[in-house]
């Protein structure tokens, strides 16, 4: 299996084994030997907010992985949590965090200490706007999750709050840090693929028995199935092919059409697990098993963007680029016209890994094996990681910025509005304000 496919056992392994503690506390048993015996000088100041499953993750990532980071604050609404990642910190660092777990604003306390550099955000989708914009009110460098601003209002506030505090915004999209992604996106900018034109991201996830705990109360990701529609968590599909297409880079997006199944899986699940007089068996669940959108931009390019959190099928994130020279799907493989040549009969698709001396990423060619054994989807995480580390440290703009995080979120709340106007195309709007068209106006962000 590639490591674009990934393995997901590290990962899956991390959030069942007793409460996610021992086995957070094994892997940074296991992994904590190879971190520099002497600090680096500078320390950089970490605050996380949201220390569940996915944000003791990065704090089990961060203490392995970056021996400059020191985690000063966490915080969660559950003290259990809060204290489970401040023992991590003490017992890898032999410091203790502060610790934020009194009601649903004391992250803003977090944003306001003075040894917090920057803050990272793993909360549930419907905070992470919100609190990128308090914390960048607070002065703090800010990366958050998937899915992102929610609206087209918090986009827009997050936005004002970078310029005007004049700190960075990272969207910790790690599926676009995989290896055949970053592969893909180097080969296009060396004109393998000729001109791009079409591209296709997905995120069909069987995510049916997390959408209750399992004494059956519906959790954040039920919440999202029962409360939103649409493409509601649009970024580990579409984030790979705005790269490719060079969106914000030279392109926009500019329009967006919807259409949806309507919701049976969900429901049927919920019965068959917890009986049909059950709770979970009312709920009415307002996302449909299927949705897929088609996105235009200003150069007459077009994504397509499939997602569905409930499908009775396996994990499948699956990835199509077409150009004017060749054609890569992950499911099938790469074919270029170079090799083929214009007039030939008998083509077949060829492995992307006949490519990889050539064209792979300096990340994966470099630090590919320190990222698959500090695990994390593979070691996307990793390379996530560590860029939002160097964002601090260098203070310089990320490759995945605010202005990537604002119109990669933007599918969230106009496929809704298409889905309203019955698959009416939809009008995104542009969060550069026109900057799109100069292709080096973020010369100066970070490179990958």
């Amino acid at each position: 299996m590639s490591n674009q496919v990934h393995s997901r056992a590290t990962r899956r392994q991390f959030l069942q084994a007793g409460a996610v503690g021992g086995a957070a506390i094994a892997m940074l048993g296991a992994t904590s030997a190879t971190a520099s015996p002497q600090p680096p000088e500078r320390q950089i100041r970490i605050g996380v907010i949201g220390v569940g499953p996915r944000g003791r993750w990065h704090v089990v990532n961060m203490l392995n992985n970056c021996p400059d980071v020191t985690i000063t604050a966490v915080c969660d609404l559950q003290e259990d949590r809060v204290k489970m990642a401040a023992d991590m910190v003490k017992q890898t660092r032999g410091t203790e965090p502060a610790s934020y777990c009194s009601g649903e604003f004391d992250y803003r306390n977090l944003c306001e200490r003075d040894d917090v550099d920057g803050v990272l955000i793993a909360t549930p989708v419907y905070w992470l706007g919100r609190m990128t914009v308090d914390a960048l009110k607070a002065g703090k460098h800010a990366s958050h999750e998937v899915a992102g601003a929610q609206t087209e209002e918090e986009c827009w506030e997050m936005i004002e709050q970078k310029e005007k505090s004049g700190k960075r915004v990272m969207l910790l999209e790690n599926c676009c840090y995989g290896d055949e992604v970053m592969m893909i996106y180097r080969m296009v900018r060396q004109g393998v693929f000729g001109e791009p034109y079409y591209a296709e991201g997905s995120y069909v996830h069987n995510c049916r028995t997390l959408l209750f705990d399992p004494q059956g109360k519906i959790t954040w990701r039920g919440e999202l199935w029962r409360d939103s529609y649409g493409s509601a968590y649009p970024q580990h599909g579409m984030g790979a092919n705005c790269k490719w297409l060079e969106i914000n880079d030279g392109d926009r997006m500019v329009s967006c059409q919807t259409m949806m199944t309507s919701p049976r899986e969900a429901h049927r699940r919920a019965v068959a697990q917890f009986g049909p007089d059950s709770e979970a068996a009312q709920v009415d669940f307002k996302t449909g098993d299927f949705v897929t959108s088609l996105i235009s931009t200003a150069k007459g390019r077009m994504i397509r963007i499939d997602y569905s959190l409930t499908c009775t099928r396996p994990y499948s994130r699956y990835y199509l680029l077409q150009g004017t020279q060749g054609c890569w799907d992950s499911r099938s493989g790469i074919f270029l016209d170079d090799h083929a040549g214009l007039n030939a009969t008998d083509t077949s698709w060829e492995p992307l890994e006949k490519y990889q001396q050539q064209y792979q990423h300096p990340y994966w060619r470099n630090d590919g094996a320190e990222a698959v054994r500090a695990g994390g989807h593979g070691g996307i995480d990793y390379h996530c990681i560590q860029d939002f580390v160097k964002m601090i440290r260098e203070d310089r703009e990320p490759w995945i910025d605010v202005f990537d995080a604002a119109a990669w979120s933007s599918i969230i709340f106009c496929s809704k509005l298409s889905l309203d106007r019955q698959g009416a195309r939809v009008e995104m709007p542009d969060f550069t304000r026109g900057k799109w068209q100069d292709p080096d106006w973020r010369k100066d962000r970070m490179v990958v």
